[in-house]
Parts: C-alpha cells; sequence; structure tokens
C-alpha cells in the first residue's frame, strides 16, 4: 500500500469517527433534554399536589381539587409520552383518575380556621390569594376545565374576604387593649365596608357579620373580650406558607 492510500484511509477513519461522535453528543443531548423535560412536568405535577396536602383541612371546595388534579394528570401524561415504561408515574396517573372522580372532602362542610395568632392570620390570607392567582393561571391551559375556574376562583375570593375582616377585627381588638380607640374604630370600620362589598354571603360570613355589629354596639371592654377566632383543635399545616414562597406583608 503506497502512501497516497494510507493518507486516505486514515482520513476516511477520522471522518468516520468525529461522525460518530457527533452522533453520540447529539443523542446524549436528547437524552438530557429529555431528562430536563421529565423533570419539569413532575416538578409541576408535585407543586399542585403539594397544594392539595398543605389545604388539606380548608374548605376550598370541589372545583379547586378539580383544577389542581387536571393539572397534575396534565403534566404526568406529558411524562408518559416521554417515558412510557414508568410503572411509577403510570401508577399514580391511574391514582390520580379515581380521585378526580372523587375530589369532594369532608373540609368543605367545615368553617375555615381563623388562626388567633396575627402573624399566622396574615400567612393564611397571603396563602388563598396566591392559590387563586395560581387558578386563575391555570385557566388559560388546555387541560384545564374553564368552566370550574370562575366557581373556584369565588368561593377562594369568599375565604380572602372572611380572613381580611376577621383580620381587621383582631387589629381593632388589639388597638383597644392600648386603649387607642380611634386606631380601633378605623379597623372595624374597615371590616364593615369589606363586609359590605360582599353581595352573596355564605353562613360564615353571616355569622361573622353579627359578630362585628355586636363589636360596634358593645362597649370597648366587650368587644376587646369577643372571640373572633373561630379557632377549631385543627392545626394548620406550617408548611403551607412554604407553598407559595417566603412570607409577605399583608
Amino acid at each position: 500500500m503506497n502512501s497516497s492510500s494510507i493518507i486516505i484511509a486514515i482520513i476516511a477513519i477520522l471522518i468516520i469517527s468525529v461522525i460518530a461522535i457527533t452522533f453520540i453528543q447529539r443523542r446524549e443531548e436528547e437524552r438530557a433534554a429529555t431528562r430536563q423535560k421529565i423533570s419539569q412536568y413532575k416538578y409541576r405535577a408535585n407543586q399542585a399536589t403539594t397544594i392539595l396536602s398543605n389545604l388539606s383541612s380548608f374548605p376550598i371546595g370541589q372545583e379547586t381539587r378539580q383544577i389542581l388534579l387536571q393539572y397534575t394528570i396534565s403534566n404526568l401524561k406529558a411524562v408518559q409520552k416521554l417515558a412510557p415504561n414508568d410503572p411509577i408515574n403510570n401508577k399514580n396517573i391511574e391514582s390520580l383518575n379515581g380521585h378526580l372522580q372523587n375530589s369532594s372532602s369532608p373540609s368543605d362542610s367545615k368553617r375555615l380556621i381563623i388562626p388567633n395568632d396575627y402573624e399566622q392570620l396574615t400567612q393564611q390570607i397571603n396563602s388563598l390569594s396566591n392559590l387563586a392567582k395560581f387558578l386563575i393561571k391555570l385557566s388559560k391551559l388546555e387541560a384545564i376545565n374553564n368552566s370550574l375556574v370562575s366557581s373556584a376562583v369565588n368561593r377562594i375570593s369568599a375565604l380572602i374576604s372572611e380572613s381580611k375582616i376577621c383580620a381587621y377585627l383582631q387589629q381593632g381588638q388589639s388597638a383597644l387593649s392600648r386603649h387607642e380607640y380611634i386606631h380601633a374604630q378605623q379597623s372595624f370600620s374597615m371590616a364593615q365596608q369589606m363586609m359590605n362589598k360582599i353581595s352573596n354571603k355564605n353562613e360564615r360570613l353571616i355569622r361573622l357579620e353579627k359578630d362585628l355589629q355586636e363589636m360596634i354596639k358593645s362597649t370597648p371592654s366587650q368587644a376587646m373580650k369577643k372571640n373572633v377566632s373561630y379557632e377549631s383543635s385543627e392545626v394548620m399545616e406550617e408548611s403551607e406558607d412554604e407553598l407559595f414562597g417566603p412570607k409577605k406583608k399583608w
């Protein structure tokens, strides 16, 4: 074999090697991109299930649960397309479809727990507010039944209003304990203004409005002792605020 043949053979080997290496690199890049997509879909699914778990004791309503379940299932189905042989993912889809058919919860028939601690109440308001924003964001997705969103957001908004009204009442009572009567009057007035904006009051809001009227008409010492916490023996999830990020001031 002459030198020219050897050179041609070496060049051919180099070309084949470059092609092989490029092919392998491209396959690895595609696999990495697939793994990244799977991680993103799983993260979104976990986000929705975490919300459901952390707000399990709240009367957020069947519509909200269905929306969150639909969102979770849609992300897991996206994972299924990329990894059809993942047994855990396939089992989770089957299980969540069952929950979707029966998404009611006993907590929906219970009253909203209003913490006695103002900081906890603030965290609760932030969590519910962020949940409403999240539901509105999900309404733009094809996998979500848009007819559920309006009812779900209205229900969450009612819980937010109830929490905020109670926050004003607690602020007013705190002001009374410091003999800051003007500040207390302003807080009770804000609570009444917010109450007046609610056209269709549920049973809890009707009871809360009655308590508010009693506090306004009573003496400062009587109003200060009025219980507006409606706390039960149930314990709020400590991790709920972590779900929506750092604490915010209301």
